[in-house]
């Protein structure tokens, strides 16, 4: 089930035109950029994903991603976009089955005391994601128009269209239910949890019948500092956090790991033996996930949200 909006399955066949997409996940300090592309519906990785790091003027800061894909001759002209998890809020809500207008009013009334809670003008998407009888499931994001509007203007420099702006979360969401899908040992899952390390934000988000994101706390850069046995109390701390975060949720079977567990595999492997059967961790691999012909072994698992932005392009045409 994807998000905010039904991601057609992949169509194959000898006429299928040629598509490419661009995804760009967009945070404070930086800005990773991933090409996808696919054609007779199998997917590709034309140019090897790249991270550009950013400044805080906005017309320079998108001037630099516009050299970094003039450097490698992407020649793109849209993208999609993402918003930080942490400047975003999910909120689920069921409804009965109504007409279209009636839903948008259902939704305005429904997230209006979390609109205030944000302070400021906000921006909403939503999507239904399950219809069961008469009742309707929605999901619902929601986002400051100044974080929009910082996003717009950045693009605007790098001569690039967003042509979409989606949530961090949801691209990850939607590229683990790829992985699901794609791999019958994780199919009888039906919930979707991951943990996605980074340098900002780091964060647990699960879906089931709606999105709760948790956030954890990891520094990336001081923990490349510490001692072996300092980073195995800083891994011991991250589990701590997870075990707190299902005193209250129901136990998924498979948690995908996402980001910088490419970069610190000790992490994973440390977290695997603590966990011992309770969970079985998987990498969330965007090769795997979506089948795509590589031959690098590089792990790409880094570029999960860029990819996964990319994916939702591709597939809502």
């Amino acid at each position: 089930m994807s998000i905010l909006e039904k991601i057609k399955s992949p169509v194959t066949g000898i006429l299928q035109r040629e598509k490419t997409s661009l995804g760009i996940q967009l945070d404070k300090g930086f800005a990773r950029v991933a090409v996808l592309e696919r054609e007779m519906g199998r997917y590709h990785i034309p140019i090897m994903p790249f991270e550009v790091s950013l400044v805080e003027n906005k017309e320079q800061a998108g001037m630099l991603i516009r050299e970094e894909l003039d450097k490698r001759g992407i020649n793109v002209k849209s993208a999609v976009v993402s918003v930080p998890t942490a400047s975003t809020l999910f909120k689920t809500i069921k409804i009965p089955k109504m007409t279209p207008k009636e839903i948008e009013e259902a939704v305005e009334w429904n997230i209006r005391e979390d609109i205030k809670s944000l302070k400021g003008t906000t921006v909403y998407d939503y999507d239904i994601i399950n219809e069961e009888g008469e009742e309707l499931s929605i999901i619902v994001v929601i986002s400051k128009i100044e974080d929009i509007e910082n996003i717009r203007e950045i693009m605007k420099y790098a001569g690039v269209e967003p042509e979409i702006i989606d949530s961090e979360g949801i691209a990850l969401i939607n590229l683990a239910e790829a992985e699901k899908n794609n791999n019958p040992e994780l199919k009888e899952e039906s919930n979707i949890c991951i943990i996605h390390l980074d340098i900002n934000d780091s964060y647990l988000i699960f879906f089931h019948e709606n999105v709760i994101v948790q956030s954890l706390n990891f520094d990336s850069k001081r923990y490349e500092e510490l001692e072996p046995d300092d980073k195995e109390k800083a891994i011991d701390r991250l589990i701590n956090e997870i075990n707190y975060f299902f005193l209250t949720i129901n136990e998924p079977k498979v948690i995908y790991t996402s980001g910088f567990f490419a970069k610190y595999p000790e992490i994973q492997a440390y977290m695997q033996l603590k966990f011992s059967t309770r969970f079985t961790l998987v990498e969330l691999d965007p090769v795997r996930a979506l089948n795509i012909e590589f031959e690098n072994q590089l792990p790409l698992s880094v570029y999960n949200i860029p990819f996964g932005l990319a994916y939702r392009r591709i597939e809502n045409d």
